[in-house]
């Protein structure tokens, strides 16, 4: 996937030349109106470590939703050479630091010569666990001797967002992050804690006195609004030119369920600049090319005035007893089910629920009702046991939704986990193939799955070829807070107006150091101009692009995480014949296999080293019947997993 980051920005151009832009682009006057008076509110603040003190923001609108940035470092022991932190986790632990103020990450016994972790680094402060563990002093010969203190992150140390650690699910370098947030009709409050147990005074130590440094938070209602990342567009060769990009102008609306109703339409003027990173001159000073472009449209969705109709279908197998991911340690089906239940209070008087659950086997808990209350009793009746019939479940939802009279209609699937029952995953896609006219949309949330766990793995990509078939969505959830917004964003799609898309043309790659680029949306408001930007890294890999053959780069259009392997398998589905890309980054041992659904090993294509390079490879699937298979691609010890899906 593009790398997309969200920023929101000030006003940096003179607003002629944005209407001018504007002008240009659409050949029209720019009458348009809104139906009220949004505001934009943008404020700043700075939460120290040295006090412990709490910050409060501004009172916030309980109808708006706040984008909030954590940005910075600070240090929890005295020094530039004490323990660093930022908004998320636990930085680094010197060597330095004495062990009466803070344990170290590992220790090493003088006697054996054997070092033992005591915790990993970046620690997030969602860890519940407490650092060194009584088992740890028990197995670790001598730990006292090195140890004079404890933590317990999730319960007295780092930043605090309105009492919880922020939403985020994995640790920035840069150490920024970003994440979006319901007002509450209160004010924010923020918090740097700092508290150790040292085991010397047998008690809880607040150590703020020797602290250092801040973080900066910015917070910020916009008028246009960006609903979710970026969608890459490709040609038939695999080329990226285009972005479309899920937008909204949000403004308060009595009669809207969620308060909020977006007011941006197919009539709207915008403009989009373009900032490309072009080259470097002879001093090293990279040169930007910057251009205003037409957008090729914009599309939203109509109201749905006869209400919609939702299959709510829920797990709960016993997996759903466990923590919701290592950065999360409450509980999936008490989450799950608190989420749930808000999800239907948000529902219409119009709309229509039915409720389905599953774990050895899937049924209905309550059939089609607009009774909140009856809704919200069959999810909080749900008992987790047993294994996970997630695809007989589906099934039974795409029958039963199928025969209901309101054209408004979608699913809404939530699982923790792979399937482990019958039937298989082909006979969820041969139902949803029932349907060739118009598929009803499957949103599927993937609740703390463990992408190491190659069940959990096929499960994700489950998932995410439901949402793809029937033109849904996928989330992948890892803590409580997503949970909610995920839930507050599906209001959005299927209950509210839906987001606009406006789509973007991309321009070609510009050389090697065309590596980052900025897109900001213009949009005329009340005689005003409003404007949201996103930066986006493109696929730009050679010096001269314009040699850059489709052969090399039509497989290596999709990018995930840095740490991750790089692969793409196409076309999918296919008839058994379809090219596996890759890319190995250094030198080390590529191993390719296929299995059936079952976990049954289909065949190895490859297990042998490999140096750095971008490499294709053909398979030849035809021999086997048609249905879901997984390729796995392990390189130099990181794993990925494709879906095959073969159809004839």
């Amino acid at each position: 996937m593009l790398y997309t980051e969200y920023i929101i920005s000030q006003r940096t151009f003179m607003k002629y030349m944005i209407l001018s832009a504007i002008l240009f682009c659409m050949l029209g006057s720019m009458q348009y109106e809104l139906k009220a008076q949004p505001k934009s509110v943008k404020y700043n603040y700075s939460v120290p470590a040295n006090t412990g003190e709490v910050v409060s923001t501004f009172v916030t609108n309980p109808k708006s939703i706040y984008t909030v940035t954590v940005q910075g470092t600070f240090f929890l022991t005295s020094g530039l050479n004490g323990v660093k932190a930022d908004g998320f986790a636990i930085e680094s632990v010197p060597g330095t630091v004495p062990p009466e103020l803070w344990p170290p990450a590992s220790v090493k016994n003088q006697t054996s010569g054997i070092t033992y972790e005591i915790y990993k680094l970046p620690l997030p402060y969602s860890d519940a666990k407490i650092y060194p563990s009584l088992q740890q002093f028990n197995t670790i010969p001598e730990l006292n001797k090195y140890v004079k203190s404890r933590i317990n992150p999730a319960k007295y140390l780092g930043f605090r967002f309105d009492g919880r650690v922020i939403p985020v699910i994995s640790y920035s370098v840069n150490n920024r992050y970003q994440f979006q947030v319901q007002g509450t009709g209160n004010a924010f409050r923020m918090q740097i804690m700092d508290s150790v147990e040292s085991l010397i005074l047998e008690r809880l130590r607040p150590g703020y006195s020797d602290n250092s440094g801040a973080l900066s938070i910015t917070i910020e209602e916009t008028v246009v609004q960006f609903c979710e990342e970026p969608k890459p567009i490709y040609d038939k060769d695999s080329v990226l030119i285009a972005l479309d990009i899920s937008l909204g102008v949000f403004v308060e609306d009595s009669n809207s369920v969620s308060g909020k109703t977006n007011v941006l339409s197919e009539s709207t003027d915008l403009a989009v600049f373009h900032k490309v990173r072009s080259y470097r001159d002879s001093t090293g000073v990279s040169i930007d090319s910057s251009f205003f472009l037409c957008p090729e449209g914009i599309t939203c969705a109509k109201q749905n005035d006869k209400g919609v109709a939702l299959a709510m279908v829920l797990d709960r197998s016993g997996s759903m007893l466990d923590f919701i991911s290592p950065v999360d340690s409450r509980i999936r089906i008490t989450e799950a089910k608190d989420a749930s239940t808000q999800f239907v209070d948000r529902l219409g008087d119009k709309d229509e629920a039915m409720i389905i659950s599953f774990a050895d086997e899937s049924r209905v808990d309550q059939i089609w009702t607009k009774d909140k209350n009856i809704l919200k009793n069959a999810i909080n009746s749900l008992v987790p046991t047993g294994f996970t019939a997630m695809n007989e479940a589906v099934i039974r939802a795409i029958d039963s939704i199928r025969k209901h009279p309101n054209p408004n209609r979608a699913i809404i699937l939530l699982s923790d986990g792979g399937n482990n029952r019958w039937p298989e995953f082909n006979a969820v896609v041969n139902k949803i193939k029932e349907d060739t006219i118009n598929p009803l949309p499957i949103y599927s949330i993937a609740l703390g799955l463990n992408k190491n766990d190659p069940l959990d793995l096929a499960g994700l990509n489950d998932l995410k070829e439901l949402a793809r078939l029937t033109r849904g969505k996928t989330f992948e959830v890892y803590s409580s807070e997503s949970l909610d917004s995920v839930y507050k964003q599906l209001t959005r799609e299927v209950i509210n107006d839906r987001c606009c898309v406006l789509r973007v043309p991309v321009p070609p790659c510009n050389g090697p150091d065309d590596t980052l680029r900025t897109i900001k949306v213009f949009m005329p408001v009340n005689g005003k101009v409003e404007l949201n930007t996103i930066t986006y890294k493109p696929n730009c890999t050679k010096a001269d692009t314009s040699t850059t053959s489709v052969d090399e780069s039509n497989v290596f259009v999709y990018r995930g995480d840095d740490a991750q392997p790089v692969s793409e398998l196409m076309p999918n589905p296919s008839n058994g014949q379809a090219i596996l890309g890759y890319e190995v980054s250094k030198y080390g041992n590529v191993s390719i296999e296929i299995y059936a659904q079952d976990g049954t090993l289909i065949r190895t294509l490859l297990n042998a080293p490999q140096d750095q390079g971008r490499y294709k490879i053909a398979i030849d699937m035809t021999s086997e019947v048609q249905g879901y298979y997984s390729v796995m691609i392990k390189i130099d010890g990181l794993t990925i997993m494709r879906p095959m899906i073969i159809a004839r």
